[in-house]
């Protein structure tokens, strides 16, 4: 038998093993989980953003209302806010619940504003796509549901936030564009 011919049964028997160890499922803990556990999530946009984010400086919200005009919204004043947003992941790949918690000062507003402030903390829902989070809320007294949007890298978070709600009348809080700047923490 010639060298060649013995390279050639080598390798046939070679490749037969080979297939049968795959058949037989030697190598399955080797493959790629389709349904992965909760311990070996893969990592996702939603767990890059995961932490806690907060502006270096208050940021500037201005502040609308429809209390002396009812159905026209009206600047009435504004005010200054430091916040911190803590974000969690979900059981959705591109989806975060995030907290949103803020400290007022610098409120100025006209008399007679009828302005109600917001509390804090809030509960908003992200939808990432890209690098672009959206944050909404399901309080059925918001008008669009959204109320930022939101681009990210890795460190830094930023963005335009407006909320516009009603209860009695109409209220709207919202910063200019892209003044919101959070950073990891």
């Amino acid at each position: 038998m010639s060298k060649l011919q013995t390279a050639v049964i080598v390798v046939i028997a070679f490749t037969v093993t080979i297939v049968a160890f795959y058949y037989l499922g030697v190598f399955d803990e080797f493959q790629a989980i389709d349904n992965p556990t909760p311990d070996s999530t893969p990592l996702t946009p939603a767990r890059n953003l995961e932490g806690t984010w907060k502006t270096a400086f208050p940021v500037t919200f201005y502040i609308k209302t429809d209390f002396e005009t009812f159905g026209e919204l009206k600047d009435v004043g504004s005010e200054n806010r430091t916040m911190t947003w803590i974000i969690t992941g979900t059981a959705e790949e591109n989806v975060v619940n995030v907290e949103v918690r803020f400290a007022v000062s610098n409120r100025q507003l006209v008399s007679e504003s009828g302005y109600v402030p917001d509390v804090s903390p809030n509960f908003y829902t992200g939808t990432i796509n890209g690098t672009r989070l959206t944050l909404t809320t399901g309080d059925k007294f918001s008008e669009s549901g959204i109320v930022g949007e939101f681009n990210f890298t890795t460190d830094i978070i930023t963005g335009t936030w407006h909320d516009n709600w009603s209860i009695a009348y109409e209220q709207e809080v919202y910063t200019a564009t892209n003044s919101l700047i959070l950073t990891r923490q």
